[in-house]
């Protein structure tokens, strides 16, 4: 009689133990031994918490149509998933069979549900889960105000607006008269007619001496001109750097680069940008219908405005041809919509 209580009581406790291995939560689920095997449409196994002196082989199978039994990633767990879906979740959450590429996410007052990997759920539908510093606006992970995409999935701060000119690159300086600044073959700079004895500057902009950076010019950016054009009527001693000329001394030429001005450009109204010094002011040398300039250590915000043109720095390149965009590039370089 005794053993026959004990009996009743392993089987009752062994129901109990089988009861509680199993989770209704999203999709029935039951916790499975090491030794489950999935045989066709059937899955066969061993209670985890079965007294060792029991045997308690469970055979289940799946009634419902195109469902087969479905193994966790841990091999613990099983259910009746579809073909291609995998068994997802855990006893804390919940379990659920998710296609390829989904995860199981949500949170105990949302519920849990098969989203995309990276999105979350909350509580009506699948959101992104937004990465790096990235908001939520309009189902969209964005940068936040004041930030743009860095190319690589994170936010970087927004560059201030580009000035559009660039160290290693080429261009013509034209004055506000329509003059572009040249050089005279008195050895200094002047906006002045093209004639034999004036010739216009193809100037190429520098952050340093070996001139190979390709960076955006900024107006806080030290900058140095050097002419690819040589003597006037000769060409001779050209690629030399506009000097340093200062307080009434003509800016003119220097091979030297220790002699070479230190120059800023920064954009100005229409169209134009105006040309002063690093750490000095750049005005006219003297009172005179053509002026030349020159450096001013005393008025540092001083400055002379042109319009800058791009040009090719070698005219024997190939990729010129590639110049010319679709419309005229020539245009809308001032936005005058309002």
């Amino acid at each position: 009689m005794k053993t026959t209580k004990l009996s009743l009581l392993a089987l009752l406790l062994q129901v109990s133990s089988l009861d509680a291995k199993m989770y209704k939560k999203n999709v029935l689920t039951f916790e499975v031994g090491p030794d489950a095997k999935i045989i066709g449409n059937k899955i066969e196994y061993s209670d985890p918490d079965c007294d060792p002196s029991l045997q308690c082989l469970t055979t289940k199978s799946c009634a419902a149509a195109g469902t087969a039994p479905t193994l966790s990633a841990d091999k613990k767990y099983f259910a009746c998933c579809l073909a291609g879906q995998n068994l997802l979740g855990s006893p804390d959450t919940a379990f659920d069979c998710c296609a390829s590429g989904h995860d199981l996410v949500g949170s105990p007052a949302a519920g849990y549900h098969c989203c995309p990997t990276g999105f979350t759920f909350d509580g009506q539908q699948c959101k992104p889960v937004c990465q790096n510093g990235k908001q939520l606006v309009d189902g969209k992970c964005v940068c936040p105000d004041g930030t743009v995409d860095a190319g690589d999935g994170t936010c970087k701060p927004k560059p201030p607006c580009d000035s559009g000119l660039q160290s290693g690159k080429c261009y013509t300086f034209t004055a506000e008269d329509g003059n572009r600044l040249g050089l005279h073959s008195d050895g200094f700079y002047y906006a002045a007619p093209d004639s034999m004895i004036q010739r216009y500057g193809k100037f190429e902009l520098c952050a340093d001496e070996k001139c190979t950076s390709t960076a955006p010019i900024n107006p806080s950016d030290k900058v140095y001109i050097k002419d690819l054009y040589g003597d006037v009527g000769t060409g001779t001693h050209a690629g030399q750097w506009l000097n340093n000329a200062q307080n009434g001394v003509h800016i003119s030429r220097t091979p030297t680069f220790a002699n070479a001005g230190q120059f800023s450009l920064s954009k100005w109204p229409c169209g134009k940008y105006c040309l002063g010094g690093f750490t000095s002011g750049i005005g006219p040398a003297c009172p005179a219908d053509t002026p030349a300039m020159t450096f001013y250590s005393q008025d540092p915000q001083m400055c002379v405005p042109f319009n800058l043109t791009e040009v090719p720095c070698d005219i024997k390149a190939n990729s010129n041809n590639c110049i010319w965009k679709n419309g005229d590039q020539c245009c809308n370089k001032v936005d005058c919509s309002k």
